[in-house]
């Protein structure tokens, strides 16, 4: 099965941070992953109960599900499957989710009943990655409803390490401390979250 442990670090930025670090890391010079999120969950959002998010996530020349899953703070069980982007593109216009593969196996074991999910919003992100110490790190600007808004994510091997790695770069980056929620709630927070375009 295509599963894998994320661990995850995430803070809010302001434009005068993001900005900043576009530049400190020449990040402006190099091409970013343009990604769209479709996120689905139940009409009652049995998911988000679950503290659970399933998107379907299309890049310019393919696409994947992911449903993620709690197993403590900052770290999630991520199961996938890829898909082809005309696959992904049908499915989300037709407002469904395919029936079978990792992420369906995985919603079966959830108590998800397929037939009852839908989508409940989008959100598109304009994405750089660079290497840092102890992981990776993600700059994101994102896109939904009419809102906007800049985050870095840190991702890790060890949360220890991570935390400690991640708590250094935003001191010496001078970066105020933002708790970020996942995209999905900050999607979920603003009006027509559940009209997809």
């Amino acid at each position: 099965m295509s599963q894998n442990i994320e661990k995850e670090f995430k803070n809010l930025l302001n434009k005068e941070e993001y900005e900043a670090l576009l530049s400190a890391f020449n990040l402006d010079e190099t091409d970013p992953v343009k990604q769209t999120n479709i996120y689905f969950d139940t009409l009652d959002y049995k998911l988000k109960g679950l503290n659970s998010g399933l998107r379907i996530r299309m890049y310019e020349d393919k696409s994947e599900i992911t449903l993620k899953t709690p197993i403590q703070e900052n770290e999630k069980l991520e199961t996938n499957d890829d898909l082809p982007l005309e696959e992904a593109k049908a499915l989300v216009d037709s407002h469904r989710m395919k029936t079978s593969g990792n992420v369906a196996d995985k919603l079966k074991e959830l108590g998800i009943a397929i037939e009852d999910l839908v989508i409940i919003g989008q959100l598109s992100t304009i994405r750089y990655d660079f290497p840092g110490d102890k992981g990776t790190y993600f700059l994101d600007k994102s896109f939904y409803q009419d809102q906007m808004d800049y985050e870095l994510e840190f991702e890790a091997d060890s949360l220890e390490e991570g935390a400690l790695a991640f708590q250094s770069f935003l001191k010496l980056h001078d970066i105020k401390v933002r708790k970020a929620k996942q995209k999905i709630e900050r999607m979920l927070a603003y009006p027509n979250s559940t009209t997809h375009q």
